[in-house]
């Protein structure tokens, strides 16, 4: 996501991907734009006014014709412009907004959108619609685009470009395996283990920085240690995550339990257990048992 979120922002300030750089901590999903440059320059100030100034970070092209999406539940509305970006669309339009509220109460870093549900899952929660959830948008969307060209490659042995290209994550895994190749110590987002490159986060944790790729793998750019508040949230995340790990490997539901309460996704104890229980019955035969 923060590739797609850097696309988000180039379109949004009209500057060109190929000469920005930016710093960034998190896990996986999860987390903070510390820093975006443009030729060198700082637009996270701009970026931050122009967010609050259109109360969404969607640039000023997508945003041209979305009528009744942007009404008080968009989800319910019309779509009139079916040809716009599927960033304008459907639940999409939530996220996006979300930037904009994150940075109203914490308006010191960019937050990864996934952040969306974690600071605000009760608001997440009353806004989506259990009768047309995101998987379902995917499946109507890019799940269709893709089944159909291959129903027409398979009639008509044509490809059509437009159905395989995979975006902005396609370029970042093909630029990657180049930099790899090329020895080019080219900079990447990537995840690694941490071996004190967050001086304030565990020596083994799985970290998203900022890292020069060559033939050896990743230089990671090292950084001093990160807020209370971001250390706070990246811990409580990392720590239900190893408490899955610890519950798989041991088939404790008191673990799973345990991991699923500590999730600040879920909102209390009881919630948790209602939904781990929901989970073990639809995942028979995929989960091991937990005891």
């Amino acid at each position: 996501m923060p590739i797609a979120i850097i696309d988000v922002v180039c379109a949004a300030l009209d500057i060109d991907k190929k000469d920005v750089e930016y710093d960034y901590f998190g896990l996986n999903h999860f987390g903070w734009f510390t820093s975006i440059r443009h030729k060198g320059e700082e637009v996270l100030p701009q970026l931050r006014e122009y967010i609050k100034e259109h109360e969404i970070l969607l640039p000023d092209s997508y945003l041209k014709g979305m009528g009744s999406l942007m009404a008080k539940k968009p989800e319910e509305a019309v779509d009139e412009h079916p040809e716009q970006n599927r960033h304008t669309k459907g639940s999409w339009y939530y996220v996006w907004k979300g930037e904009y509220e994150i940075m109203e109460c914490f308006p010191e870093y960019l937050p990864n959108t996934y952040l969306n549900y974690y600071l605000q899952q009760k608001e997440f929660v009353e806004h989506s619609n259990p009768e047309r959830t995101r998987a379902n948008e995917v499946e109507e969307t890019r799940e269709k685009n893709l089944f159909d060209g291959i129903d027409h490659y398979e009639k008509t042995g044509e490809i059509d470009e437009s159905t395989f290209y995979a975006g902005s994550h396609g370029d970042w895994i093909a630029d990657l395996a180049i930099a790899l190749k090329n020895d080019t110590k080219q900079r990447f987002l990537v995840i690694c283990e941490n071996k004190g490159a967050i001086p304030n986060m565990p020596y083994d944790a799985m970290v998203e920085l900022p890292a020069y790729i060559g033939k050896n793998g990743p230089e990671v750019i090292s950084r001093d240690n990160i807020p209370l508040f971001q250390q706070g949230l990246m811990m409580q995340q990392l720590n239900s995550e190893k408490l899955v790990v610890e519950a798989t490997i041991e088939g404790s539901y008191e673990k799973a339990l345990k991991a699923f309460t500590l999730n600040k996704t879920v909102p209390s104890m009881k919630v948790a257990k209602e939904v781990l229980d929901d989970m073990i019955e639809a995942n028979k035969g995929y989960w091991p048992e937990l005891k």
